[in-house]
């Protein structure tokens, strides 16, 4: 009996301006229980001034190549890593996370089931001591369980630094929308996915960590800058599908505030709490977006009107 090979996957890293996360992240990748001659690590630097080219020689195991572009956000990087690639599955990670060693076997395995599928995995939180971090992941864990569990599969999105599709499917789908250059990038393209019959399959043995240092400027930054990519997001959206994205209902919302008790969290009201500050935060990005769109069109409008009666 013939034994076929395993798949071989094509890893893309987008990285910026982190040498020592990407070090360990790709330290993880040499660790996979998944044969190291069938799969490649493509590294893609996106404009960072950080010298990376130690990266190779130090992970001599792997096939590993170091690509640079022009500062221009994750989703470009990814498409760039994307264009190079020469394997028939295409495996995300991002540059603060790193694998379990299973990662890699347990994407293929799932795509396996699911060709025509893109699969997300689980993101643990790295840094449970920072409770600014840790609201950010109570959230996500929130969003995964309310739409995949209690929504039995309506998830509408998976995060791109744990994910997995065949290079022929990223292909009809299209590259990341460049233009969503720090947020909302991933909820595009998985809509895109969504609108051509492409399911979101979740596979929680598909683990990474992530290890994102936060502040409490920083919390503030990163979710007002998904209040501002949402804003994007909902207006592309609607042009691709005719209408917009309803509201959430009310068990969503309360489902998320109670999500720091039910998980067990030992500051459970002060991440309540960090919950309702990250929804305030982004609908200010939200309607900030919106209203420098209105002001911009306003000015358009302007400059046309004044050309026109000159």
């Amino acid at each position: 009996m013939t034994v076929l090979p395993d798949p071989f996957v094509s890893v893309v890293i987008p990285t910026y301006q982190r040498p020592e996360a990407l070090g360990r992240c790709v330290a993880s990748l040499v660790a996979q229980d998944y044969p190291q001659d069938r799969f490649e690590v493509i590294v893609v630097d996106d404009g960072g001034a950080s010298h990376l080219a130690n990266l190779v020689a130090t992970h001599s195991t792997l096939r590993l190549r170091l690509l640079a572009v022009p500062h221009g956000g994750p989703g470009a990087a990814r498409n760039r890593g994307v264009a190079a690639a020469s394997g028939e599955i295409l495996a995300f990670i991002d540059d603060d996370c790193t694998a379990d060693v299973h990662w890699l076997s347990a994407l293929v395995a799932q795509l396996g089931q699911q060709q025509d599928g893109v699969i997300g995995g689980m993101v643990a939180n790295a840094d449970p001591g920072n409770s600014y971090v840790r609201a950010s992941h109570t959230l996500l864990a929130f969003l995964y369980r309310y739409y995949h569990v209690e929504r039995r599969g309506r998830l509408p999105f998976f995060t791109t630094n744990n994910l997995g599709v065949r290079t022929d499917v990223f292909e009809r789908v299209g590259g990341f929308d460049a233009s969503f250059a720090f947020a909302s990038e991933d909820r595009d393209w998985s809509d895109r996915c969504l609108h051509r019959g492409h399911p979101l399959v979740y596979a929680p043995d598909a683990l990474v960590w992530h290890a994102s240092m936060l502040s409490l400027a920083g919390f503030a930054r990163l979710h007002f800058r998904y209040g501002g990519g949402a804003w994007r997001f909902h207006r592309v959206r609607a042009r691709r599908r005719g209408h917009r994205a309803g509201v959430e209902s009310f068990d969503f919302y309360s489902g998320m505030l109670r999500a720091p008790f039910v998980g067990g969290d030992p500051q459970p009201m002060r991440q309540s709490l960090l919950l309702i500050a990250s929804q305030a935060v982004a609908a200010l990005g939200y309607l900030w977006s919106a209203l420098r769109h209105r002001v911009r069109t306003a000015r358009q409008d302007g400059a046309r009107e004044g050309f026109a009666r000159d």
